[in-house]
């Protein structure tokens, strides 16, 4: 009887290398439609985001407790729930547990007990149960995995709002030749910057798209690089992650590539095979076809040679330790988040922050009444600021700065308007006056229009009062 690729897995072996279009083929025909549907919108990021009202959310809570009761073996959870009487109780940890099973409670259920079980063997008893894994709770080995930045967080959501999190697996190869045994430093750190991840609500609403530019890994480390994602596949349940898409990207003329992700295809779960995608050309090409995905390649880390830049890299571990350093002595911040949506108007100096999503979307907004601005009295001025800033509300944007633990926070409605004004303020000051308008008092009124992928896009009309 031949072995299933789940079977390989359990004995610690890689399956044998196919086709990953054919894999991909065969598993989306097993698929009703509507199946395939999903898989395609959750792909693209144009899947319809399940409405979480209060009533729905308290129901699959408790069906998740009455599965989790009926499943015999959880020891570590029952250790867990012995040791924190915060987390594992905690009613928004159970939601995320759900949110990346599609509310399905049973499935959530089987996924919470595990996670504990892995994070019981990764991090041991003394972590367990506590509400957030730290830089110092990983290890000297790990840290230093860590630095190399073979994983990193995107500074920016792609189109679709979804966090990006892009590795080079031949930036791992030091560490690999470094230690006898690197696979357990390889997985904790993996497991450590993926948790940071999921800490943000939008991206456990919206889900994770990963990125691998696999055109640098050498046949030297080849059995390293399939231990690694044989176990990474054998602890998917430790990860409570929505993977919205997998991107593997590699040059045509690489030998060692096409056979490593023909192995993890055929090992990986029918659930993350159908989300896989391969981008196989010049470094430029797969860049293009990332593109149509969505995905922000301007902040991409990676180099032609199959390497990565560590900048946002180096920044967002200093932003990680000082939000840490914050959190062991304070209370979380209420609404603070690590990365901002792609509606959020940011404060601050520089190219990220001029570029930024919400802020292209906020100046068009307000670049577009600056003749207007300049023709109303000071009282009118103030009323178009402060509509000015409900309609960013109204298309569910923040505005926001850091704060001392480097989390993006909430400025009050008072700052807002001032952010407003001095948009206004400084196109005056360059000459920019913005279309003309008919009125010269304002009333704002807020429609939506259809952009690429099916997201909404504000779309601002203010009408005399």
């Amino acid at each position: 009887m031949s072995q299933t690729p789940q079977h390989e897995i359990a004995a610690g072996r890689s399956p044998p290398a196919v086709s990953v279009d054919k894999l991909l083929a065969a598993e989306l025909e097993k698929l009703s439609l509507k199946e395939r549907e999903k898989v395609f919108e959750d792909v693209h990021g144009v899947s319809d985001a399940v409405q979480e009202t209060p009533a729905f959310v308290s129901s699959c809570l408790e069906k998740m407790d009455r599965e989790i009761d009926l499943i015999n073996d959880k020891d570590a959870y029952e250790q867990a729930k012995l040791q924190s009487l915060n987390l594992v109780p905690n009613r928004q940890f159970q939601l995320l547990f759900l949110r990346c099973n599609a509310f399905n409670p049973k499935t959530a259920a089987l996924h919470l007990v595990q996670y504990f079980t892995n994070r019981l063997e990764m991090f041991g008893p003394e972590n367990l149960a506590k509400s957030m894994i730290t830089i110092d709770d990983i290890g000297e080995a790990t840290r230093r995995v860590l630095e190399l930045g073979s994983m990193q967080v995107l500074p920016c959501r792609d189109s679709k709002g979804r966090a990006v999190v892009v590795c080079a697996p031949s930036v791992m190869e030091p560490a690999m030749s470094a230690y006898d045994d690197p696979i357990p430093s390889l997985i904790k750190a993996i497991i450590y910057l993926v948790s940071t991840v999921m800490e943000d609500e939008e991206t456990q609403k919206k889900g994770v798209v990963f990125v691998a530019n696999v055109s640098g890994v050498s046949a030297r480390h080849e059995q390293c690089h399939r231990k690694l994602a044989m176990r990474l596949l054998a602890l998917a349940d430790f990860f409570p992650t929505r993977v919205a898409c997998l991107h593997f990207c590699y040059n045509s003329s690489s030998r060692f590539a096409p056979i490593l992700l023909s192995v993890l295809a055929s090992a990986a779960t029918s659930i993350l095979r159908v989300r896989i995608r391969t981008h196989d050309g010049s470094h430029t090409e797969w860049l293009y076809k990332l593109m149509s995905f969505g995905i922000p390649i301007q902040e991409f880390p990676f180099t032609e040679d199959g390497g990565i830049q560590l900048a946002n890299h180096v920044n967002w571990l200093e932003k990680r330790r000082k939000k840490e350093e914050y959190l062991r002595k304070n209370p979380p911040v209420e609404g603070a988040v690590d990365l901002p949506s792609n509606h959020d108007v940011l404060w601050g100096r520089g190219k990220q922050v001029f570029q930024h999503a919400g802020n292209r979307l906020f100046h068009e907004l307000v670049d577009a009444y600056g003749d207007q601005y300049n023709r109303l009295s000071k009282d009118g001025k103030t009323k178009l600021a402060d509509q000015i800033v409900a309609v960013v509300h109204g298309y569910s944007g923040r505005f926001r700065k850091l704060n001392e633990a480097r989390m993006w926070v909430e400025v009050s409605n008072l700052e807002a308007r001032e952010k407003v004004t001095h948009r206004f303020r400084h196109n005056r000051a360059l000459g920019l006056k913005g279309r003309p308008t008919r009125t010269s008092e304002p009333n704002v009124a807020m429609k939506s229009k259809q952009t690429d992928g099916g997201g909404k896009r504000p779309r601002m009309m203010f009408n005399g009062s």
